[in-house]
């Protein structure tokens, strides 16, 4: 494989990065998809917006699996995210954008809480 300083550059930033900013990172790139997918089911750009909530629906699944059960909360994040694929889930069986657009302020607030929360764990070191 050559060289690629821009895939290298983006796996060291990725490396180097808190958990707290992965995880802001992810809901960014979430975002993205989701208003992007949306879009292109308005446009009936299906293929496209397919390639879309595929990628939705794997960050939601990663999440799901990184979950650490030990902590109460994680029951209420793991149907959250459940919810989220399944909404996913229609908007492609139904080829309707609004159940895209009816996640983006729930998966807004989730990256909002957690960059906020990244930014108080940072202000106490």
């Amino acid at each position: 494989m050559p060289f690629d300083p821009i895939r290298q550059y983006k796996t060291q930033s990725i490396n180097t990065m808190s958990k707290g900013e992965q995880l802001v990172m992810l809901f960014n790139e979430a975002l993205k998809n989701l208003h992007y997918g949306s879009m292109m089911f308005k446009e009936k750009n299906y293929e496209t917006a397919e390639k879309c909530t595929d990628k939705c629906k794997q960050i939601f699944t990663y999440l799901s699996s990184i979950l650490d059960w030990n902590y109460s909360i994680s029951k209420e994040l793991y149907d959250l995210y459940y919810f989220f694929n399944q909404q996913i889930i229609k908007a492609e069986v139904k080829r309707e954008s609004s159940y895209l657009d009816e996640l983006v302020p729930l998966v807004e607030n989730m990256r909002d809480t957690w960059s906020e929360a990244e930014k108080l764990c940072h202000m106490k070191k």
